[in-house]
């Protein structure tokens, strides 16, 4: 006998009137160990490596600023000068005065004696001067550097006309 084909299949399904297909079942769900492994993990990470890089940096700073306070010298403290030129035995007065703090001169002529004149040093370096001129009296004229109150040069002049010169090449 022989076979007989049936009629073809178009291949569209079409539903029965009425007919709402089931929906697809809902993706498996990913696990709680999943979404700590893939969000807390990496954020663990991100902020132990953050904090390793803001404590490198720390240090760092730390050691930078040690190094800028070692070639740093330290803040100058104001030191009080006091340049003095007193008359003996008749010199009352000195023709001229000279004084200088750091190669920086100033002068003054015909001054009464005792001469005194203060001021604030803050280079412990400065070099120091004084000259004091006898007038034309007879006696003697005594020149002194004083440093925070101590004398760090003195120099003594006899006769008219005759000068002391006293130098410090620092406040020390």
């Amino acid at each position: 006998m022989a076979y007989q084909q049936g009629p073809q299949d178009s291949g569209t399904y079409s539903a029965p009137y009425g007919y709402q297909p089931a929906p697809p079942p809902p993706p498996k769900g990913k696990s709680l160990f999943f979404w700590v492994m893939v969000i807390a993990v990496p954020l663990l990470l991100l902020g132990g490596g953050f904090a390793v890089v803001v404590g490198a940096a720390s240090e760092g700073a730390n050691e930078a600023q040690k190094a800028i306070s070692d070639v740093t010298p330290p803040a100058r403290r104001a030191h009080t000068v006091v340049f003095e030129a007193e008359g003996y035995g008749g010199a009352t007065k000195a023709g001229n005065v000279a004084y200088s703090v750091a190669l920086r001169v100033r002068r003054e002529a015909d001054v009464p004696l005792p001469y005194t004149k203060t001021i604030k040093v803050a280079d412990p370096e400065s070099a120091l001067s004084l000259w004091a001129r006898n007038g034309n009296a007879e006696g003697t004229v005594t020149c002194r550097i004083k440093v925070d109150g101590r004398t760090v040069r003195q120099d003594t002049a006899k006769g008219p006309y005759r000068a002391c010169r006293v130098q410090a090449s620092s406040l020390n």
